[in-house]
């Protein structure tokens, strides 16, 4: 079996010889031994323990979560993973309610008069790349219908869309919401 020094696996993962050392310091990552000149070695054994540690920070969980998931038995890290789960959605969850906020103030008359006109392929450009698809951009206009109709109807005006076009979307926006499938 082959055994690598710190420096020899922290170049084949691509990490700093300094993130293998803190991982040592948080019990992450013990070397299966030291040669005769004192050097830590790594088997096989620790890179695949590395490469679980490199797939749940990919995950984006915390190292002391990585700690705790490698540490338990299946279910409890299961567990931990699933909660890690469940507030990355709530974030997420939160994290729109502030694009359509911010989407919201942009449509808002005082903004569209202090910035450059935006047509609608550049305000649908706009909120596709911010993660908008096209059942996100209807729910934004069921909500900006249901609040302010006044000003949901101005700001479509706003786009340049003919009042044919925006009374469509404001119909399409009365429609009662479809649960996702």
């Amino acid at each position: 079996m082959t055994r690598l020094t710190l420096g020899r696996l922290a170049r084949e993962v691509g990490l700093a010889r300094s993130s293998l050392l803190h991982y040592e310091s948080l019990g992450l990552l013990v070397p299966c031994g030291r040669s005769s000149a004192g050097y830590r070695l790594y088997d096989e054994t620790q890179r695949e323990r590395l490469r679980a540690i490199r797939a749940y920070r990919a995950a984006g969980l915390p190292l002391a979560a990585i700690r705790d998931v490698l540490a338990n038995e299946e279910d409890a890290a299961a567990q931990i993973l699933e909660t890690h789960l469940m507030a990355l959605t709530e974030e997420v969850a939160r994290l729109r309610h502030r694009q359509k906020a911010i989407a919201t103030l942009l449509a808002q008359p005082s903004f569209r008069r202090r910035g450059r006109r935006r047509g609608k392929d550049a305000w649908v450009a706009m909120l596709r790349g911010a993660g908008f698809d096209d059942a996100d951009m209807d729910r934004w206009h069921a909500e900006f219908e249901a609040e302010n109709p006044e000003s949901h109807l101005a700001f479509l005006g706003s786009l340049g869309l003919t009042p044919e076009e925006a009374n469509a979307i404001r119909r399409r926006a009365r429609l009662p919401c479809k649960s996702p499938s």
